[in-house]
């Protein structure tokens, strides 16, 4: 879909860096949630953007040349060497076998560096967010978005031993985290051992709500970023009023492009 991103110069945010990772087939994602962020924050964040390896910098770059704010392109292999030299080897091994994997060392890496903000590509803004990003804090802290169910790894669970709260719908596309040493104080090595190889795509999401449980929880609500299948076959777009967002997962994602024609 081509959508116009002619975006006007805007303040710099710099309370946390924005990350993300694409490939081949999200970019578009990518670049249409860029654009609402773009159009509708009041002040742009530095993003710094990972290729997962299925397309390249050069791509990418291309595709988000209308972004005003500082935007960096980088490689996989960056994030994997950082991890490598930290001996982080269940770590490595996760990331080599699922995408998931790479977005939670690219989280653990620049967390570690600064206060970030990691944004699936499947979320649209819809009003400036800048207000709902916690301020800084000392030591780690961590907490996401809410989900309308609760969604976890049992498997992972059990290697946890470990019970999240019944109420903690927790979801990891919208994740600020910031802190040195989340990954030996939560003993991650272990638990990503303790699974091997039978990861599934709420690993990460399981090992990140364990954390956020013990640190920030749930920051964002589904009043502030919606996240159900609530509107699943309407044809009319998403009625904002007090939303900010929207994150589409798979089972919703064709809402996307109906929301970004209708709303960005």
């Amino acid at each position: 879909m081509c959508k116009s991103a002619r975006t006007s110069s805007k303040p710099r945010y710099d309370g946390c860096v924005l990350i993300m990772m694409t490939g081949r087939y999200h970019l578009p994602l990518l670049r249409m949630c860029i654009l609402s962020i773009s159009k509708n924050w009041n002040r742009l964040p530095k993003i710094i953007i990972t290729n997962d390896g299925s397309t390249s910098i050069v791509r990418i770059r291309k595709a988000l040349r209308f972004y005003k704010g500082e935007l960096i392109v980088e490689d996989w292999e960056e994030t994997e060497i950082y991890h490598k030299q930290a001996q982080r080897n269940g770590l490595i091994k996760y990331a080599k076998a699922d995408p998931f994997g790479k977005k939670m060392a690219i989280i653990l890496r620049y967390a570690s560096l600064f206060p970030t903000l990691w944004v699936d590509s499947d979320i649209l803004f819809f009003k400036d967010f800048t207000v709902q990003i916690p301020t800084l804090a000392k030591g780690i802290n961590l907490g996401g978005s809410e989900d309308w169910r609760g969604a976890y790894h049992e498997e992972m669970l059990t290697a946890l031993d470990a019970k999240l709260p019944e109420k903690l719908h927790f979801n990891a596309g919208l994740l600020y985290a910031s802190g040195i040493g989340i990954y030996e104080v939560f003993e991650i090595e272990d638990l990503l051992t303790a699974v091997h190889p039978n990861y599934n795509f709420l690993s990460e999401q399981t090992i990140f709500a364990h954390i956020a449980n013990r640190s920030l929880g749930i920051i964002w609500d589904r009043k502030i970023i919606e996240n159900s299948p609530h509107d699943i076959q309407q044809l009319r777009p998403q009625a904002i009023k007090e939303l900010i967002g929207r994150h589409y997962t798979s089972n919703v994602r064709h809402l996307f492009w109906r929301d970004a024609i209708f709303l960005i």
